[in-house]
């Protein structure tokens, strides 16, 4: 499919008015304003429904998109109600269409709130099937595993119950439909599987598979439901393996949260080799091999054991060498020479046991008894075996990518945490990549985001994505949200400037001091684990109920602020997006400093190099860039829906002292009162405890500027 040709490429500000072009032309065909608009079948299937000219705008251009085979760049701000801009037109195209998200979470969101919705203002039946990693089904074989184990891991006997339990009410087996169970419940690792250790068709219980089950149904629906990771691991499987695939084939794809995309391709076409990918490979070996039948292969445990402490060793030697780089951990770039020396001989050390153990379970020398039969579980066994073999050549393949360094448009590098090591290689940039299987590949694709533009506009997205101006279309849509009566911006331009990664006592004093004026409620967003430590430390004292990112998994945690009055809740990292705490559980975000990506970081590095070589300056074809984007994000936490009011305050003064912070700014909604001085923030906040946020009270400060 090649992008059907136009002129010159829609433009549309992000105030919704099309830049230079006529009403007909993006808006047609229309996405049906009778479902969508006032007096329509959205309006008449909500209470207190409420006109979105901004989400009937994007409906109209999706439609057009679909409708011309032409790519799209949609930023919807908070608010618009995106999600069903994009599923109304892609259900009323005729086409089978897939969305992706960012997260898992978003995904659920759309199979529990946005498809009975569409059900009922659609007026036509669909068929939608959300499909995600095999890790999130039960698989019936280790399920039977575990329950023949059960009596001797008296730990696992609850949990397992609650899930037998389950088994008998779920249709799709989606561990996330039972809520009893954490996430991290160790009865999970018994009980699902991973793409490495899946059979497929030799499995014996292939047919009722729930993974087999979701993936027939989705060749049958209208509307698919994935995240990005599943979409590049199907990418990747195609482009590896010709014939291969995860996802059915399709007209078009719509990504949500287009803004991790250029992550996560990064991730899914390099190479990552860790501690705990050998460990799973000891660990399953170990599993599959031990109660082997086929008696003309013993050893097999001297083999594992070989692979165990090679990789020990290995990895053992590249976390020194990591360590005295990086003391303190984190992504580093790797020696050239790390598997050369000792280092060499751990490499073959571990290649010549993988190899070794590999050549044991080749299916090809497995062969049954003879004049014996094999029976379903024989055959199942067989093709785990095989499996073995599989994986431990795939670590071979990257074991030498990784320590020969050949390919020239790739970073490599290594990162030391107390968790394990991880060895690592990723193209320096994915654009092309993007280009030829995404941008030029036979689906339509529709990129949306909350946070896709900089000051306004979609360069620095489009180039990350490898969209030529002329081939793609574009339209902003601003957030309906009242910015400049729901929120005050606070800027500190009296605290010392960032140095490091510490943070400084007068930091500390006016995090504190802010905390106070809203009696909690809050999220103090870091920019490094370090500071999250630090403040950690510092803030031990709170009179508030403090929650730390790494306490508990993140969805626990946002469960845990939601239901604790006045809570604080300590994040870096994923913190910044993805989080949504809509009333009056969160009123203040604190951003310790600009989320300026770590010139060290050797991705970073290597994409800054390779600019300059071009002549581009990195700083502000990347590195501010990126920052804008992580500073919308976080700005988001904050107003999630029309009653929401609260503060955000920007705890670095570069943003109002260096000339860049101009661009940083000007990526923020418009038109909030913003502020340096804390007692105009608290007087704002006193206002808006008094008059819960409306009325004429709040007008006075609306044009309240920085002093």
């Amino acid at each position: 499919m090649s992008p059907r040709a136009r002129s010159e490429p829609v433009r549309t500000d992000l105030t919704g008015e099309r830049a230079g072009q006529s009403d007909d032309r993006l808006g047609s065909p229309k996405a049906g304003p009778d479902t969508l608009g006032p007096g329509g079948s959205l309006a008449a299937a909500i209470p207190h429904f409420e006109d979105r000219p901004e989400q009937r705008r994007m409906a109209d251009a999706v439609a057009a998109a679909l409708a011309d085979d032409r790519p799209l760049l949609v930023e919807a701000g908070p608010g618009t109600g995106k999600t069903l801009a994009y599923l109304v037109p892609a259900l009323s195209s005729g086409k089978r269409v897939v969305v992706s998200t960012g997260t898992r979470a978003l995904q659920d969101q759309i199979v529990r709130h946005d498809l009975p919705l569409l059900r009922q203002i659609l007026g036509r039946p669909f068929t939608a099937v959300a499909l995600k990693g095999v890790s999130n089904y039960v698989c019936r074989r280790k399920l039977d595993e575990a329950r023949r184990t059960a009596a001797s891991e008296p730990s696992l006997r609850r949990p397992l119950a609650q899930v037998l339990e389950w088994l008998d009410d779920t249709t799709t087996g989606d561990r996330a439909e039972l809520e009893g169970v954490p996430e991290d419940a160790p009865v999970w690792a018994e009980v699902t599987t991973t793409p490495d250790t899946r059979i497929g068709p030799r499995c014996p219980y292939f047919e009722r598979c729930f993974v087999t089950g979701a993936r027939r149904a989705a060749d049958k629906a209208d509307l698919i439901l994935v995240n990005h990771h599943l979409y590049f691991a199907d990418l990747a499987l195609r482009a590896a393996y010709p014939g291969a695939r995860v996802l059915p084939d399709h007209d078009a794809v719509i990504f949500d949260e287009a803004h991790q995309l250029e992550d996560v391709a990064t991730e899914h076409f390099g190479v990552r080799l860790s501690t705990s990918r050998l460990a799973a490979l000891v660990r399953d070996a170990m599993i599959v091999l031990r109660p082997s039948l086929f008696s003309t292969n013993g050893g097999h445990d001297a083999l594992v054991t070989a692979v165990d402490r090679a990789a020990i060793a290995l990895f053992a030697h590249a976390r020194r060498a990591l360590l005295l780089t990086s003391p303190d951990g984190g992504r580093v770039p790797l020696p050239p020479s790390l598997l050369s020396g000792p280092g060499q001989d751990a490499w073959f050390a571990l290649d010549g046991a993988l190899e070794e153990l590999a050549r044991s379970c080749d299916l090809d020398s497995l062969a049954p008894p003879p004049d014996t039969e094999e029976d379903e579980h024989e055959q199942a066994r067989r093709e785990q075996i095989g499996g073995i073999a599989r994986r431990a050549r795939a670590v071979r393949d990257d074991l030498a990518e990784l320590a020969e360094q050949r390919q020239r448009a790739h970073v490599y590098w290594g990162e030391t945490r107390t968790s394990g090591t991880t060895l690592a290689a990723a193209p320096i940039s994915v654009a092309e990549v993007l280009r030829r299987v995404i941008v030029h590949g036979e689906p339509t694709a529709v990129f949306t985001s909350a946070t896709i533009t900089v000051a306004g506009e979609f360069e620095f997205t489009r180039r990350r994505l490898g969209l030529a101006k002329e081939e793609v279309d574009e339209l902003g849509v601003s957030s309906p949200f009242d910015y400049q009566r729901q929120a005050m911006l606070y800027l500190a331009r009296d605290l010392p400037a960032p140095n490091g990664d510490g943070l400084p006592a007068p930091v500390i004093a006016r995090i504190v001091e802010l905390l106070a004026i809203t009696g909690g409620r809050a999220f103090v967003l870091f920019t490094s684990h370090r500071a999250l430590d630090a403040a950690a430390r510092a803030l031990a004292g709170l009179p508030y109920p403090t929650l730390r990112q790494g306490d508990a998994p993140r969805a626990a945690l946002v469960d845990r602020f939601r239901a604790t009055p006045g809570a604080v809740l300590l994040g870096t990292g994923s913190f910044w997006e993805g989080v949504d705490v809509p009333g009056d559980a969160l009123s203040l975000v604190i951003m310790d400093k600009l989320p300026f990506a770590p010139h060290t970081d050797p991705l970073i590095a290597a994409r800054s190099a390779a600019l300059a070589e071009r002549g581009i300056d990195p700083f502000e074809a990347l590195q501010l860039p990126q920052a804008a984007i992580s500073l919308k994000q976080g700005f988001g936490r904050l107003i999630r829906r029309r009653d929401d009011r609260g503060i955000v305050a920007i705890l670095d003064p570069r943003i109002v002292t260096k000339l860049y912070g101009r661009v940083l700014l000007s990526s923020l909604p418009t038109g909030m009162p913003r502020t340096s001085a804390i007692e105009q923030v608290r007087r704002w906040w006193r206002t808006v405890d008094l008059v819960g946020g409306d009325g004429d009270a709040l007008a006075g400060l609306g044009g309240a500027q920085i002093s």
